[in-house]
């Protein structure tokens, strides 16, 4: 199917672009910065009255072809800053054109209308490099976002990432302008595929870990933005290798007012997934497709239209497993069989269309509606029979070289699921940016309708020498049982309303961005008022240096998994839940060996109201369902960016961080029969320390070979025994320690040919998990015969090695 979707948009985008492949006669390139000079991206780049032009990429250079005989002018416009025209009147003036604009906000339709705030305290990521990232989730974006500053994970399996101590659903992502949703029902980075991001269609993504503007909507912890790109060229790319394929294709007609640009993906786990303790037969295959198209009616008038789908399926049949685990002085083995399956399913779409309105350089508006659909299925009968060993060993001999000694414990465990979740969201959005003189104002009003349909029945029988666990003495118990039947219909009603002002000291330049966000939900009558305020400070006498400063309130309405208990109801009264944001930050600039460097470091603290108690397993969270819990989380995160090598880019993260909570309604009694009540106990995602390393280098004496290495580490997490209270989760797991390394080497050698049709050739081999370590992601617990219980680590990947083959045309 794969083939045919791809061959299919080939030929719809061939026709209106092959006339772009006429040689032209002069070939320009440069690049753009600020007055503070910094590189502006999305500057636009035309020759005057002429169709020819392009846009400047994330590091502000800009490459095209034009047939326009010289002399000609070449136009400079960008929002927020005055347009130049350059005269170009012989050949010399082609190369290396260097421009400076100056700020000034205006409104042209190529770009969309953004502050300086926005540029400067969100992290510019080049997509482009996740072609070189070596990484197990098989070119899915996050794996670059989840090397940046303040973001930890600790399952190369998931897409999912942790920001200052907040978990999974605290994310916010964005595309063009477009909330999107991650999977409900997703209990296990096994079962993930492909996220929605299509690396190949991106031209441009930031990162915000936090304080983050009034225009970005109701969670407490990051963004990360996406644009897709308004091709101007036919052109495209395909990736093969043992994980997976895709590929695509974009192109514009020869006006430029009609482009397109779509991505299929595949992608199966199964080659990963043959290293885990559980053996067996794995079939895991996802599967997508997306396209994003722009027509330019007039320069007045313009239309878009993002279309997604997605499937992923996951089968699996258990064999067996063994574990060992415990210490040198106390080794345990842990031998399971099993019987049973897994089969599931999950089915994404989503489209949208928006239209965009400039009726003059000062003004915008941009009427947005979309549709979200997710079905979900869940389906597993699988039991286990387990024998829990002790195993001799001595110091000088291996515990896994020996064999087991001795039955501790003998039991099994039957585990049932049959879940399904339809979850529908809709709603139409009306923007508007303005120029005030000094005064960049934005806007929006939001309606939203959100729908689900959750049918629930899952339930764990665990037995132990004889008896069920938990035991009792009158009835069969189950470890745990969830059964429920649930609709909801509810609508939501957002706006913002923005500021952003450039304002010049004697001593400097202050940039303030401050704004607020109001929510209305109907499902609990919930009113929130949002207020944020960003600051960004730069020195007259040293522009190197920048201050950053940013404080608001932060309110996470629930959306769906929030509101349900563990009996399986809904909380009508539930609310949201509140963070109180206070972030500092400086930025250094500066050379080495004429080599550009970048240090960053924020620190932050983070109040926390109204929390909604969770557990985690795997990648699972289960919510207690009601606001019973403050908490806090505070940190400092420190980033050093540059040029190690030069000429390619690199990056080292370190994150110290602490997050807390009190529930306010959990207490025990102690042998003395007092009553304590724990105070603040470890959240769930209290890792305190974070390092990540992404390095590139290269032969000097031959450039087109290339090593790519990325190293993550995080200290343990908190856990404790399943289905008891909170505080009892004082252990910690081991730290998370992965290496990934990767080769390539370019096969076009070190002279391409640029009138080549291939643009781009690159082969690489991977090894993923360089050093084999056993990273756990949670426990298994069983009880032996004198009826205690027993952690037994549930371990990721071990190494693997990968081929990969990439081509751009």
């Amino acid at each position: 199917m794969n083939k045919y979707v791809l061959i299919i948009f080939i030929v719809l985008l061939w026709f209106p672009g092959a006339r772009l492949f006429a040689q032209e006669k002069h070939l320009l390139n440069g690049y753009v910065t600020d007055s503070l000079k910094q590189p502006l991206e999305f500057v636009n780049i035309t020759i005057k009255d002429r169709p020819d032009g392009t846009i400047t990429d994330d590091k502000g250079h800009f490459s095209f072809e034009t047939k326009t005989p010289l002399p000609f002018t070449v136009i400079t416009s960008y929002i927020g800053y005055t347009s130049q025209e350059i005269e170009i009147r012989k050949t010399e003036q082609l190369k290396n054109i260097t421009i400076v604009l100056i700020a000034k906000q205006e409104v042209i339709d190529q770009v969309e209308v953004t502050g300086e705030i926005k540029d400067q305290s969100f992290t510019k990521i080049d997509p482009k490099l996740i072609k070189a990232l070596p990484d197990a989730s098989g070119g899915n974006i996050e794996g670059l976002v989840k090397s940046q500053m303040g973001v930890a994970s600790n399952n190369e399996l998931s897409s999912q990432y942790r920001v200052r101590g907040g978990n999974y659903d605290e994310n916010l992502v964005y595309v063009n302008d477009i909330e999107i949703y991650r999977p409900f029902l997703i209990r296990s980075g096994q079962q993930e595929g492909l996220s929605f991001i299509n690396p190949d269609l991106i031209s441009s993504l930031k990162f915000s870990p936090g304080g983050f503007e009034a225009q970005y909507g109701d969670k407490m912890s990051s963004v990360l933005d996406v644009r897709y790109k308004q091709p101007k060229a036919l052109q495209g790319s395909m990736q093969a290798s043992l994980l997976g394929a895709s590929g695509h294709v974009e192109g514009s007609t020869k006006n430029g007012k009609l482009s397109a640009i779509t991505g299929v993906r595949y992608k199966t786990n199964k080659y990963l997934l043959g290293t885990l303790d559980v053996s067996g037969d794995y079939n895991p295959v996802f599967f997508d497709a997306q396209s994003f198209i722009t027509y330019t009616i007039n320069e007045n008038w313009q239309l878009e239209a993002l279309g997604y789908y997605s499937q992923n399926a996951y089968d699996f049949e258990p064999v067996d497993r063994e574990t060992v685990f415990g210490t040198i002085q106390e080794a345990k083995k842990l031998k399971v069989f099993f019987e049973g399956q897994e089969k599931d399913l999950f089915q994404t779409g989503l489209g949208a269309v928006s239209i965009k309105h400039m009726p003059d350089v000062a003004n915008q508006y941009k009427l947005t509606a979309s549709g979200y659909r997710t079905y979900e299925e869940e389906t597993y009968d699988i039991l286990g029979q387990y024998w829990l060993q002790d195993i001799e060993s001595t110091e000088s001999e291996p515990v896994t070289a020996v064999d087991g000694i001795q039955n501790i414990g003998v039991g099994s465990h039957l585990e049932h699921a049959r879940n399904d979740l339809l979850g529908i969201i809709q709603n139409v959005a009306f923007q508007g940016k303005h120029q005030l003189n000094d005064h960049l104002l934005t806007w929006e009003v939001k309606y939203q309708h959100e729908q689900f349909k959750d049918h629930l029945n899952e339930w764990e029988m665990r037995d132990s020498a004889g008896y069920s666990l938990p035991h009792s003495d009158k009835e069969v118990k189950l470890v745990y049982s969830y059964n429920a039947d649930l609709e909801t219909n509810s609508n939501r009603i957002t706006a913002y309303l923005q500021d952003e002002y450039r304002w010049q000291l004697t001593n400097g330049t202050l940039l303030v961005n401050g704004g607020v966000r109001i929510n209305h939900w109907d499902f609990n009558n919930e009113f929130l008022i949002s207020p944020r305020l960003n600051l960004l400070y730069y020195p007259a006498g040293n522009k190197n240096n920048r201050y950053r400063f940013a404080t608001g309130i932060y309110y996470q309405s629930p959306l769906y998994k929030e509101l349900r208990t563990p009996d399986g109801a809904l909380n009508h009264d539930i609310k949201a839940q509140k963070s109180y944001q206070l972030v500092g930050g400086y930025d250094y600039i500066f050379d080495v060996n004429g080599r550009p460097f970048k240090f960053t470091t924020e620190a932050y603290y983070k109040y926390m109201t109204d929390l909604i108690p969770y557990q985690v397993d795997n990648v699972r969270i289960r919510y207690s369902g009601k606001n019973n819990a403050k908490g806090y989380a505070a940190g400092i995160d420190l980033k050093l960016h540059g040029e190690f090598v030069p000429g390619v880019e690199s990056w080292a993260n370190l994150s110290f961080m602490k997050t807390a909570e009190d529930l306010e309604d959990d207490f025990y009694i102690d042998g003395e029969g007092n009553t304590v009540y724990p105070g603040y106990i470890p959240r769930p995602s209290d890792q305190r320390v974070n390092f990540s390393l992404f390095f590139q280098d290269y032969m000097p004496s031959n450039p087109t070979f290339k090593v790519h290495l990325n190293l993550l580490y995080g200290t343990g997490l908190p856990f404790g025994p399943p289905q008891s209270p909170r505080y009892k989760a004082t252990n910690r797991m081991p730290a998370y320690r992965r290496v990934d390394i990767g080769f390539s080497k370019d096969l076009r050698g070190r002279r391409p040919n640029p009138n080549s049709f291939i643009k781009d050739c690159w082969l690489g081999v991977e090894i993923f998990n360089l050093f084999d370590i056993n990273n756990t992601i949670s426990y298994f617990w069983i009880s032996d015969v004198h009826n205690r219980q027993y952690a037994v680590p549930n371990y990721l990947t071990s190494r693997r090695f990968n081929v990969k083959l990439s081509a751009a045309f």
